[in-house]
């Protein structure tokens, strides 16, 4: 071991090894500290003051998701953005409007970076690129993680530029604000004017004082930034949504947690974020409404949106270009879904071409290589077809998602009518009636969808079918023999968490043999191990296809669907309308999807102020009927 004497040596020997150029530096006289250093807390002080220039803002957003970059370039960012406060906006509840945004980079340019999420890989090395003012449908089938990159996004847990995102997951807080005052809070600049306004004018300035000079700069500000128009651009979109003047005026703790959704997204649309991210924003809205936000967005929305929607007809409306989530990867394609749709399938022939040529061309060179391996005069050849076979770049096979098909059982018939309203009057509460009097029948041949603005009855009118609620007077016929399946979210939300999918099936239909309760399940693509998995593991499409499975073991002549697509991915939606179609008995659709009314009603009953009227005309006519309310 060296001595003390030896060990200071070597330190002052590499000391002066590792200066510049080996240059002498003129020795300081040394300083006595009157206490020790504290590391910890000089590194707590310099946190501190760096959270000085950072604007937090609160939220209840609260996640484990992770991400692990595989790159160390940084994204392109503003030159000016560190001499700015940053706000940390997540979602509609907590989001304030920001005006002054100034020339700063509003495009997203990540390149090769990784996704995670409870230990399993949903993205590797992936490239992400959003531009300013495009609208973007986020597609791919449930499951693969389109929400956990939304979310990634929502908190910044991805390296992106300084702008003001907006994701609308969480409802409006319920409280005493009255709903037209919710949104109108989000922005704060224009509230802290009016409030300084208010308390000035109610001191009485004297003309001349510093206070009336502060009051004209108020005036000024409110006007630059159209102060007075805030309440009719609320309200108007607001109206759009679906509220009426005198829902604007309720308080928000009186509406529902999908009315209290709705003020949600009515909120984000009046602060007009720099990127807007809507998650399944269709499933709170009724088809007017929906129709209403695909106008809204596709014509007056300047920011960029990123969209999931299982609503064939919505992304073709306001969606601009679509990113295709897809084996751990993300691909882009300009256009609406159904120009998606054509150019992927282009791709997918010619890359399935592009395979099988190369696949034959490399079978080729290794039949002349291995017929010649050990002829030493065609060694040259030999060499020169293994080269050539390893520098051909590898095409890869075409991977598509796994096909499936849902069959409903076919009944045995029933003779008209299989159900008949006469002078049917309902109401919750006898001194307010909802329907006075409703007179209709429904078939096995029965097509019918049912469409209104939400709360005008269209789920009563299905309960009062099923016998779920007795009307007031009047008298419902159903055929004895019938047998009616209905699905809704309550239905799904209800299923027993802690059972498999067979052992739900053999709690309500008892006796059969378990290949029976397979083969069911198996019509709706749940197989395999999954009939054994508890319900609780299931994802909310998979439930759902569970539910479409219960319906089937009862083999019914009316199947009545409450909003049944509302955790279906686009393709199963358009699976669920070939069994529709394909099914022999009667339909009964309550639904705010465009395409699965299009493609199974052949009737369309408007449901309005306790009535219920067959439309004249079919359900393109009725869309234009309401878009022209909007203009």
């Amino acid at each position: 071991m060296l001595k003390e004497d030896q060990q200071k040596q070597i330190c002052a020997h590499l000391f002066k090894l590792l200066r510049p150029n080996y240059v002498d530096v003129p020795k300081k006289t040394a300083k006595l500290l009157h206490a020790p250093v504290n590391l910890s807390e000089i590194s707590q002080k310099m946190d501190e003051e760096a959270n000085k220039k950072i604007e937090w803002m609160k939220t209840e957003i609260s996640t484990n998701y992770g991400m692990a970059p595989k790159s160390t370039r940084p994204v392109e960012a503003d030159p000016g953005q560190a001499e700015r406060n940053i706000k940390i906006l997540p979602n509609a509840a907590t989001f304030v409007k920001r005006r002054n945004k100034g020339n700063r980079v509003r495009d997203i340019q990540l390149k090769e970076f990784d996704i995670h999420m409870a230990g399993k890989l949903l993205l590797s090395n992936a490239t992400l690129n959003l531009v300013y003012g495009r609208k973007y449908g986020l597609v791919g089938r449930n499951g693969i993680g389109k929400t956990t990159l939304m979310r990634q996004l929502s908190l910044r847990e991805l390296p992106i530029p300084d702008m003001d995102i907006l994701h609308v997951e969480q409802e409006i807080i319920g409280d005493d604000t009255i709903a037209l005052e919710s949104v109108l809070q989000a922005d704060v600049e224009r509230n802290e004017l009016l409030e300084e306004e208010k308390k000035i004018l109610a001191a009485k300035p004297k003309e001349g004082s510093q206070e009336e000079s502060r009051l004209n700069t108020i005036y000024s500000q409110l006007a630059d930034i159209d102060a007075d128009k805030a309440p009719a651009i609320a309200s108007s979109i607001l109206a759009g949504l679906g509220f009426t003047t005198e829902m604007q005026g309720n308080t928000t703790k009186s509406f529902s947690g999908g009315w209290r959704m709705r003020l949600a997204l009515a909120r984000a649309l009046f602060c007009q974020p720099e990127l807007l991210l809507l998650d399944e924003p269709t499933n709170m809205l009724d088809i007017q409404a929906v129709l209403w936000l695909e106008s809204y967005l596709r014509d007056k929305w300047k920011g960029t949106v990123l969209v999931i929607s299982h609503d064939r007809e919505f992304l073709n409306t306001v969606a601009t270009d679509i990113i295709h989530f897809q084996e751990k990867k993300l691909a882009y394609y300009t256009g609406n879904y159904d120009t998606f749709e054509v150019t992927r399938t282009e791709r997918l022939l010619n890359q399935k071409r592009a395979f099988e040529s190369q696949t034959a061309q490399k079978a080729h060179i290794q039949k002349f290589i291995d017929k010649f391996r050990f002829n030493a005069k065609r060694a040259s050849l030999v060499q020169s077809r293994l080269k050539k076979l390893s520098k051909m770049a590898p095409i890869p096979a075409v991977m598509e998602d796994p096909n499936f098909a849902f069959s409903f059982p076919t009944p045995d018939m029933l003779r008209p009518p299989v159900i008949q309203f006469t002078e049917v009057s309902f109401g919750y509460k006898p001194e307010k009636i909802l329907f006075p009097k409703l007179n209709f029948s429904f078939d096995m041949e029965s097509r019918v969808a049912l469409v209104g603005a939400n709360g005008q009855g269209k789920s009563t009118i299905l309960s009062l079918i099923c016998d779920e609620v007795k009307p007031r007077s009047g008298y419902i016929f159903r055929n004895a023999r019938m047998r009616i399946g209905k699905f809704s979210q309550h239905h799904v939300d209800q299923m027993p968490l802690d059972k498999t999918p067979i052992e739900f099936l053999q709690r309500d239909y008892p006796g059969k043999d378990l290949q029976t309760y397979r083969d069911m399940l198996g019509r709706y693509g749940i197989s395999g191990d999954m009939v054994f998995q508890k319900n609780n593991s299931l994802s909310g499409g998979q439930k759902s296809r569970v539910a479409f499975a219960h319906i089937g073991m009862k083999q019914p002549h009316i199947i009545i669907l409450d909003e049944p697509t509302n955790h279906l991915d686009i393709e199963t939606v358009d699976v669920l309308a070939q069994a529709l179609n394909e099914f022999e008995g009667g339909i009964i659709l309550v639904s705010h999807n465009e395409r699965l009314i299009s493609l199974v009603c052949d009737e369309l009953w408007i449901v309005s102020n306790g009535t219920v009227v067959p439309a004249r005309h079919d359900f393109e006519a009725y869309k234009k009927k309401l878009l022209g309310a909007f203009q």
